[in-house]
């Protein structure tokens, strides 16, 4: 193996040989001695780390990693040459290097022991496994999509089932309610037992409608939309849903340009945030805050732009576990609702090839969506 950089003068047709193996190999191959240092590497370990060989040679071996690896790799070595219980050392395993710009990469590292003169040593050998993690997580997302479609194709069946079933009861109590409203006329009291009777079936189809649609295949039909503006309706058609304390929506998307969504799928996600804020906001006959605060901002990934659209109250916030689980199915704080929106709300983002999440402000709780313009 060369040291320094350097091609030695190799007359044995063997070491040649063996030189021109380790410096084609694609993985890279370090060898140290028992106290860390570098004594060799290949010029593998200058394509995957950035350093030289030369720039290597002589230091750490832990100049390679990130902490907190590279604080304890020393004692990490010493346990091993004093109880000869080995981590890696004839084990392996994955772990994380730092090159030389300071980016962590993925690595797949064997470690053997070796033997030459009297001395002990340690030939790693290392394989960028980046790309083979990457397509695992995109494996792994595409199993629990199909698991998750699934699912959800099985749930839409029984609840399209039992809607339809449904149906028919449902619209022939509401007409029995009427009738009866006509007969108590001059009862108010039995009048408002039925005004309430007629709600509670309301809200029965209401929530048939809800997991039907949670459960269906989320078809997009795009357009090219202002975000901003999108917003500003979605505000003026809730209302009914404020309540007594005048809440400021603030939008503030003057340099967004045009996005090509679904307006229908993104307003329908707006509500539901927009709903959660305002319920946030006035908790418990408390008044947590009265600004909403929408943001847009167009952030440029590479070849690509993605609109990142932040929405913050001023409401009481979450706490640990709400945070964990906002985006789960039947998931709610609130007395009345299925819990379904942020899951649906959810789907539909994803549907446009983004994502959303939660931020961490100071107070309040703020949602982040991101939207691809590739999509």
């Amino acid at each position: 193996m060369p040291n320094q950089g350097s091609k030695p003068d190799i007359s044995d047709p063997n070491e040649a040989l063996l030189y021109a193996v380790l410096e084609t190999a694609i993985d890279a191959i370090i060898a140290i001695n028992e106290r860390g240092i570098i004594q060799q590497a290949n010029h593998a370990v200058e394509v995957l780390f950035g350093y030289t060989v030369a720039e290597v040679v002589g230091k750490n071996v832990s100049l390679l990693m990130p902490e907190p690896d590279r604080s304890r790799h020393d004692q990490y070595l010493s346990r091993y040459q004093t109880t000869g219980e080995a981590a890696i050392i004839g084990i392996g395993r994955e772990v994380m290097g730092q090159r030389k710009d300071g980016s962590l990469i993925a690595l797949d590292l064997a470690v053997t022991e070796i033997h030459v003169a009297g001395q002990t040593m340690y030939a790693g050998i290392l394989r960028d496994i980046t790309q083979r993690n990457r397509v695992a997580a995109d494996l792994k997302y595409a199993e629990q999509r199909l698991i998750q479609n699934e699912r959800l194709a099985a749930i839409g069946q029984v609840v399209t089932g039992l809607a339809h079933e449904s149906r028919n009861a449902l619209q022939r109590s509401r007409a029995c309610l009427d009738m009866l409203e006509l007969d108590l006329e001059s009862h108010e009291e039995q009048k408002d037992l039925v005004q309430r009777s007629r709600s509670a079936l309301i809200e029965l189809q209401r929530l048939y409608e809800e997991v039907q649609n949670y459960a269906a295949p989320i078809v997009l039909e795009k357009s090219t939309h202002n975000i901003g503006e999108i917003c500003r309706e979605v505000w003026g058609d809730i209302q009914d849903v404020r309540g007594p304390i005048p809440i400021e929506l603030q939008v503030e998307c003057g340099q967004a340009s045009p996005w090509r969504i679904d307006k229908h799928r993104i307003s329908q996600v707006l509500r539901n945030i927009f709903e959660n804020s305002i319920a946030a906001s006035q908790h418990d006959s408390k008044v947590y805050g009265t600004k909403i605060r929408v943001t847009c901002l167009v952030r440029h990934d590479n070849a690509d732009e993605t609109l990142e659209l932040r929405i913050l109250d001023e409401g009481a916030g979450l706490d640990a576990v709400q945070r964990e689980r906002i985006f789960e199915p039947f998931y709610t704080t609130k007395s009345k609702g299925t819990g379904l929106g942020m899951a649906i709300s959810q789907r539909i983002i994803e549907a446009h090839g983004g994502c959303i999440s939660i931020g961490e402000p100071t107070c309040g709780t703020e949602i982040i969506i991101e939207l691809p313009r590739r999509t």
